[in-house]
Parts: C-alpha cells; structure tokens; sequence
C-alpha cells in the first residue's frame, strides 16, 4: 500500500478520514468522508497479479469512463443499484476514483438459500433492465479511450460477421480440445454446442451495454437494495455475459476456489449459495422467458467451453505468473481439466433439449 499516494489522493480529492475497506486485484479502496456524505476511495495497486503496474493513460481513463457510464446506466434502470455518485481523476503521477459508499459486501457464507435466490433474481434484472438503456457509443466490444473520439467500443465494422467468426472460432476449439483431450470427447457436447451457436446468430440483435464482472466481491447490499460496483462493461451480444454470469457462479468459482486469487473466499463452502444465486439470476434476467433462459444456457455452454479450452494451453509451455495466481500451478490445472469435461457434458446433456426448442420459436427479441 502506498502512503505518499493516499496522502496525495486525499488532497486532490478534498475528502477526510480514510479507512481501509480492503482490496482487490487493480484497487485498494478506502472510506472516506465529503461534504457530510459517506465515499469509497479506489487506488490503483503499484503490483498486479505479482507484476508492477505500467501507467497507460488510454487505457485507465477507458476503464474508469466505462464504470461511469455503466454506473449511470444501471441508475437510470434501477435507481440505487450501482452508486449514484462516481467521477474519477487520470494522471501519471496520481490516478484515483471517488464513487458513492454502496453498502456491505455480501456474505455468501451467512446467507440462507431464499436470500441467496432472491440476490441472484435482483442482480438479473439489474443485468435485464440496463441493458434497455441506450448506451449511445459506437463500435462494439470492450469500451476504448482517446482524446480524440472519446469512449467508444474497441471493434469497428459489421457486428454479425465478427458474431459468427467468434462463433466458428469457439467449435474449432471444441474439437482442437477433445481431439487432444479424449475426456472432453462427446456426441452431445458437439451437438448441443452447433445448436449454441446457431441459437444466438438467430437471436443477436444489436450490440447492447453489459457487465462481464458480477463476482461476490462486487456485490454489495444496501438494507434491502442489491447494488453493483466495479464493473468491466462491453458492448456486444447481452446473452454472453448472462451465459458468463452462470458459469461463474455454477462452475468457475466453485472449480477455482483452490487458487491464490479464490483461496480467501473459500467458495467450495458454499458452492451451494453460488448456485442459489445462478438459479435466481437466471430467472430475473428470462423474467420466465424459456427462450431467453436457452439462449442464456447456450452461452453459458460456451463459455464453459472456453474455459476448458484456455486451462489446456495453460498447460503448454511456462506458466506466467499472473495465470499461476489466477488458476493455480500446472498439476491444478491439469487436476482440473476433468471436472471441466464432466461438467460441459452434463450441462450439454441437461440443456440440448430447451436449445433444439427455442430454436422452432423464431427470433429472440
């Protein structure tokens, strides 16, 4: 933790009385008091995942002008469940951000199953109703900065053609995986995978603004009110990160929970609350639409998929240092592949019926 770097955010930013809440991967954050409101100081950490931080200007005015359009988005959906209150500050020698203090952090351990269910339910509709909001930048992806034309999304030109080249990209990857690993091998994977990819060319709209990033972490409560922070928005196909949001919380975390990134929240305790949360995100965001609850499990089918699919070339040649902290050593990793393979065929195998359904009732909305 850097002293001289809080003494100097705490000048700039004209607030008083910083207390340490704690830190994640890119941030320390403190509490801190302004104008008789309660805020949450962000620093960025002088080391990442065991590596020191480079300053890049583009890329953190990105990030943090992300948040705040994100922020601003989910407030106008659903008023308090993001903090209503967030600017930021950019420069090599201090870079800060100051948002609304949101509330506790969730306690995944202490919750019973109908809270766990009823918070995964309010994050989905938090997911649903913002992604009505118009985001009105253009490009699509993850959200790019310059001085010269702003926040905008990273990738330019024709939105279906880069869908369906991801799309041909992940089944090559499907049978790279199984054909070097004979356990990821299986008839109903590839099937359920082919009718994944063709669920969601036919469902793709338009590129609307999501969150890749819900984990427990960036879940707090405020009385009654679910409330997001630390987001990393995109712009692309709104079922993927829902797809994303259920693999996370069905089988990622859980499967991780024995690396240094995990190890501190003990998730395999409570692997049952995780999957209470899916369970209930999933109906918040379908709003009990089986259509959008397939196109959101064949997303979630391929991004399990990829997650297999990248733990087998962490396998090839030396492991970086940022992948050991985040997915543990090569024995972990190899340990875990095969829980990876047991859990992408149960779930083709539990969903390949609702995929070849939704496909004969027309165009998602």
């Amino acid at each position: 933790m850097n002293k001289a770097k809080l003494q100097a955010a705490v000048r700039h930013a004209a607030v008083e009385s910083p207390e340490f809440l704690g830190e994640g991967a890119w941030h320390h954050a403190w509490k801190v008091e302004k104008d008789g409101r309660e805020l949450v100081l962000r620093i960025p950490k002088d080391l990442i995942y065991g590596n020191p931080a480079e300053f890049d200007e583009e890329e953190l005015t990105a990030e943090y002008a992300a948040t705040e359009l994100y922020y601003r988005s989910v407030n106008e959906a659903i008023k308090g469940a993001a903090p209503e209150f967030f600017q930021f500050h950019v420069s090599e020698q201090l870079s800060y951000t100051l948002e609304s203090f949101a509330g506790k952090h969730i306690d995944l351990h202490e919750l019973s199953r109908a809270q766990a269910v009823e918070t995964g339910k309010a994050l989905g509709e938090i997911y649903r109703k913002t992604e009505e909001i118009p985001h009105g930048l253009d490009g699509f992806g993850y959200l790019h900065w310059t001085e010269e034309s702003g926040l905008r999304g990273s990738i330019t030109g024709d939105v279906r053609r880069f869908l369906k080249e991801e799309s041909e990209e992940q089944l090559s990857d499907y049978r790279e995986l199984s054909e070097a690993r004979p356990e990821f091998q299986d008839a109903g994977v590839n099937d359920a995978l082919n009718l994944a990819v063709e669920l969601r060319e036919r469902g793709f709209t338009q590129p609307l603004i999501s969150n890749q990033d819900a984990s427990p972490e960036n879940i707090l409560m405020h009385g009654t009110q679910v409330c997001l922070i630390d987001p990393f928005p995109n712009i692309y196909y709104p079922r993927g990160m829902a797809g994303n949001f259920m693999n996370l919380y069905e089988t990622f975390f859980i499967a991780l929970s024995d690396t240094e990134r995990y190890g501190k929240h003990r998730f395999v305790d409570c692997a049952d609350n995780l999957k209470a949360i899916a369970d209930g995100f999933l109906d918040g965001y379908s709003a009990g639409d089986k259509r959008v609850q397939a196109e959101v499990r064949g997303e979630q089918l391929l991004q399990l998929l990829e997650t297999g699919y990248s733990h087998f070339h962490l396998l090839t040649g030396k492991l970086p240092e940022e992948a050991r902290i985040r997915y543990g050593d090569k024995q972990q990793i190899e340990d875990r592949l095969g829980l990876l393979a047991a859990e992408l065929k149960a779930l083709a195998a539990s969903q390949i019926m609702n995929l070849e359904e939704a496909l004969e009732t027309g165009r998602s909305v």
